[in-house]
């Protein structure tokens, strides 16, 4: 009888033991799911600041990233477009459009006649099909207003998606500072503008 009550303490110990773990492993758990959420957060914030950081590169470098595609390119304050792109759009197109990372004017080099061109630039660290749908929107918003404007992404790097979407649409992309599928979407486009 006193094997079987030493062995029965020892079973309840053992219980208890077994529930004292088991609610070490939720706490555990609880705690590991918030460090996944923060390092998620922290992973979201970085790449915002990458974004960031990849559009003032792109902004400060223009010549250098934008000028084998138009002369003296310079980058355009929306304020300077804003009276035209309010009367030539509705109040949501004037909205989409103002969000562009970046305006480029210059004259193109393909067609030194013509007059200046518009590059409307989407700018991510990854370049996805997201990215190259709109900056092809808002670009035809500008086209709309009466500006040439060609659709551009620009990133460090491109999803298959928008490395294959990308001359679908017609829009340049520049990867890494370098250009890809972008001489035939400015021509693509410049062609069609002059065309009557």
């Amino acid at each position: 009888e006193q094997r079987v009550e030493e062995l029965a303490e020892a079973q309840r110990r053992t219980e208890q033991r077994v529930e004292e773990l088991a609610e070490a492993q939720r706490r555990t758990e609880e705690r590991l799911q918030q460090v996944v959420e923060l390092q998620q957060w922290l992973v979201d914030r970085v790449g915002s600041m990458k974004g960031q950081l990849l559009e003032f590169t792109y902004r400060d470098k223009a010549p250098a990233y934008f000028g084998p595609w138009i002369r003296r390119p310079k980058v355009v304050d929306m304020n300077e477009l804003w009276d035209t792109l309010e009367s030539q759009l509705s109040e949501e197109a004037l909205n989409d459009v103002l969000l562009l990372d970046l305006v480029i004017r210059g004259q193109p080099r393909c067609l030194p006649e013509r007059e200046e061109v518009y590059l409307a630039v989407e700018v991510s660290c990854v370049v996805d099909r997201e990215d190259v749908e709109r900056a092809e929107r808002r670009a035809g918003l500008l086209r709309q207003a009466g500006y040439a404007a060609i659709p551009v992404v620009a990133g460090e790097t491109a999803t298959e998606k928008a490395r294959m979407d990308a001359p679908l649409f017609g829009v340049a992309m520049l990867r890494d500072g370098a250009r890809h599928c972008g001489d035939n979407a400015v021509e693509r486009w410049l062609t069609a503008a002059a065309a009557p």
